[in-house]
């Protein structure tokens, strides 16, 4: 990655608070939908599949594995299907520890120290339904909600230098919503439609701080939030019981947050110092994402489901803080501030592999499935910055028994992030100088494990 030019004059040190509150301001905003499917699955059978469920075995959750199966959940005489599921998912990453933290690039002096890698585990619940409005084509409506246990929504864009794996920290800390029509058109050929909702923010905050004890500090914050929708499709082919094939494309989505910051300090008998800036992220990103999946079975009581993603991750919009002076022909613009250089990183589409196994004895189903995903990023940063997906083995395993017309589902799963080494060049990050110096270096490991499991409950109406 080729070096990035240096910054701007060097700003006064306080300065660098308005960076904090921009941030702070962020914060308070309720994030759109988080990708709880891609990542860990909506109920315990899909999970277990380890994401493998395009083709076949459609509950309350069909609205979001394929919007096409919602037309083969309730049979004759049953009108809805109800799943009630929880979910525990613990990252663990490795320990970044005597690499250096800061420098005269980003702040004023060249320390080492340690890197906090503990993110939050995704705790909470997820709802399935499935209702036919009408024999006719058995066309049924879905809708599929994630909700955290841990609160209501968390956000955080995390560092924009300092290692960070970026669709770790609050991707899945989200509410989620996805809704969508299922048909079928022939006996053997269905179709669905449905769209995840999300939101946009625009904000804005006046700040007035003060140091003088007959003058109060003061601040102001005003949000708006925007709906955003992005739609997804489905078809599913079932020439037999033992056969069937499916495919989803889903849209990309971006929650986007823009904020309009107008700052004023006042210390001792000085002048009002005026700092104002636009700040802007991309606090979620989902990709384009095609699946496509089949499943048979080649003997009584045992199925295969076979299954491969594309996700078009090349567009990815990073979550990182972008600070903009105002208009330099506005006077109200104060002090100039030197606008954020955010560090770049290539980036490559996937292929996701994925291979589950179920093997039915009399009510109860043993489950088995695999995943391989290679990281988002075509190479280690040993440049600027620390963006970090590694390469992930998901593992999981399940079971489910079905009493009349409730079913139990269980499953654990283990996804294994592969070690890589990542050892930054010399200098920092604007190529200045010799030796350790960019964040980061001389270097680090990175990869990890998350474990957890969950339970999912499904009723016939």
């Amino acid at each position: 990655m080729p070096s990035l030019p240096a910054l701007g004059p060097r700003l006064p040190s306080f300065s660098r608070v308005w960076p904090t509150l921009a941030a702070a301001a962020l914060a308070f905003s309720p994030g759109a939908r988080a990708n709880i499917g891609e990542t860990y699955g909506f109920g315990s059978r899909s999970s277990a599949l380890a994401g493998a469920s395009a083709a076949a075995g459609f509950n309350g959750f069909a609205a979001y594995a394929n919007p096409a199966g919602l037309a083969l959940v309730a049979p004759a005489g049953r009108s809805l299907a109800l799943d009630v599921g929880f979910l525990y998912m613990d990252p663990s990453f490795l320990p970044i520890e005597n690499v250096t933290i800061t420098n005269d690039y980003i702040g004023d002096t060249l320390t080492q120290g340690n890197v906090d890698t503990s993110y939050r585990a995704t705790v909470g619940q997820s709802l399935g339904a499935a209702f036919k409005l009408t024999d006719r084509f058995n066309l049924t409506a879905g809708l599929v909600s994630f909700l955290p246990f841990n609160q209501i929504a968390f956000l955080d864009t995390g560092e924009t230098y300092h290692p960070e794996y970026v669709l770790y920290r609050a991707r899945t800390q989200r509410p989620q919503v996805e809704a969508a029509l299922g048909a079928s058109l022939l006996p053997t050929l269905h179709v669905g439609a449905g769209f995840h909702l999300g939101f946009s923010l625009t904000n804005s905050a006046t700040v007035f701080l003060s140091t003088l004890s007959n003058k109060p500090s003061s601040m102001r914050f005003t949000a708006s939030m925007k709906a955003k929708t992005s739609p997804y499709l489905g078809v599913l082919w079932t020439p037999s019981p033992q056969f069937s094939a499916g495919s989803v494309v889903r849209f990309p989505l971006t929650s986007g947050n823009s904020m309009a910051l107008k700052t004023a300090a006042r210390a001792g008998g000085l002048g009002s110092f005026d700092f104002n800036f636009l700040a802007s992220a991309a606090l979620f990103y989902d990709p384009l994402s095609i699946e496509t999946g089949l499943s048979y079975e080649p003997a009584p009581g045992l199925r295969t489901s076979l299954q491969l993603d594309f996700q078009a991750w090349r567009d990815y919009e990073f979550p990182a803080l972008r600070l903009e002076r105002c208009s330099e022909s506005d006077p109200s613009c104060g002090v100039p501030i030197t606008s954020s250089l955010n560090p770049g990183f290539p980036l490559r589409n996937l292929l996701i592999p994925r291979i589950a196994e179920e093997i039915t004895l009399g009510a109860t189903t043993l489950r088995a499935g695999y995943a391989y995903r290679r990281g988002i990023f075509e190479a280690s940063p040993s440049g600027a910055g620390n963006y970090l997906d590694p390469t992930r083995h998901q593992f999981s395993l399940g079971a489910g028994h079905r009493f009349s017309q409730l079913q139990i589902d269980l499953h654990l799963a283990y996804h294994s992030l592969m070690t890589e080494h990542v050892a930054k060049s010399a200098g920092d990050e604007a190529g200045n100088g010799f030796g350790d110096r960019k964040i980061g270096a001389p270097g680090y490991d990175a990869g990890g494990k998350i474990l957890g499991g969950g339970v999912s409950v499904s009723w016939l109406f």
